[in-house]
């Protein structure tokens, strides 16, 4: 079977999309493509040939191990044509904002809500890449608290609220990329780990003076703590992650009306995350791409765990 190469080719709008996926076979052509870049890999004998069924079934002409496209990902047992899940994720990738469920299902004309719920939490899964790179040069670092308005204390120990933990890279004046983790508590216990997992060693680290980050020095971190108390200007403090926060509750006001079960507020974390660290792509299309990669490499979600919220980055790779 002849090799496919595919070095980032994606439509660039909304034109290209809808002449360059109008059947289910022009779909299965590229998830091929964006499986095996360099051509098909039997995942048993590492065989590289392959002959197609009527089934869009890959099978190895050396082992005869047959491979599916779609079963054991996202899409595993999907009675809607590969089109329009296309569809469902051009228009979640392309929007600048996100898109409810709601609004996917009138897009898409199913009949069921639940169907269209279903498949955004999907593909929210599919919004973290396994290993991505970390953040590094100088990154601030500080906790934020996402909710309805309700009395009582504020900030730290604040009762009815999310807490969560954010980085974000300052690239001179302005900011580039993000990280956002809901976490437990504001403990050290709880802190150090999200920043050794998202921001590279020997990177500048910016917090306030919390007394959890107390410490992060001995980490192989440049440590620098900003005390708000000793600053007559409070915005100055952490600026990019105060914007940073601003943007997410905009759009969980605006996209959700403020209603999110905690449960789910990570995923849509992961999204935002998705959305705002490629905001600066040349083409709307690179963003459908890179989700169409990693659906192709996602691994199959029972509604068990969509119901519980527990997904996570559910990828294979």
């Amino acid at each position: 079977m002849q090799d496919f190469i595919i070095t980032e080719d994606f439509p660039k709008n909304q034109l290209e999309f809808d002449a360059r996926f109008l059947d289910e076979q022009a779909c299965y052509d590229y998830l091929f493509q964006c499986k095996w870049p360099d051509g098909f890999v039997c995942n048993s004998c590492g065989n590289m040939d392959c002959w197609k069924s009527a089934r869009n079934l890959y099978i190895c002409t050396s082992c005869e191990r047959h491979h599916s496209l779609t079963a054991g990902t996202i899409f595993h047992g999907t009675r809607k044509a590969l089109t329009i899940w296309f569809k469902a994720m051009w228009w979640f990738t392309t929007r600048n904002t996100s898109i409810s469920a709601l609004c996917l299902q009138k897009l898409l004309g199913l009949g069921s809500y639940t169907t269209a719920w279903t498949w955004l939490q999907k593909l929210r899964s599919c919004t973290v890449r396994k290993n991505r790179e970390k953040l590094s040069g100088v990154v601030e670092v500080d906790e934020i608290y996402i909710g309805g308005k309700h009395s009582g204390k504020r900030g730290r120990g604040a009762e009815n609220k999310s807490a969560v933990i954010v980085a974000v890279e300052k690239e001179e004046n302005k900011l580039g990329r993000v990280r956002f983790q809901m976490i437990d508590n504001c403990s050290s216990d709880e802190l150090f780990p999200f920043i050794e997992t998202n921001v590279e060693t020997g990177s500048k680290v910016i917090t306030d003076g919390w007394k959890g980050y107390t410490g992060l020095q001995d980490r192989d971190y440049r440590h620098d703590q900003v005390f708000q108390t000793k600053i007559k200007d409070k915005a100055s403090v952490l600026p990019g992650v105060h914007l940073a926060a601003s943007l997410i509750k905009r759009l969980i006001l605006g996209t959700y009306q403020g209603r999110f079960e905690k449960k789910y507020l990570q995923n849509y974390l992961n999204e935002y995350v998705f959305r705002f660290n490629r905001r600066k792509s040349k083409s709307v299309g690179k963003c459908f791409y890179r989700m169409v990669q990693q659906s192709v490499n996602s691994v199959k979600i029972s509604r068990k765990q969509l119901v519980s919220g527990n997904i996570g980055p559910m990828l294979a790779y």
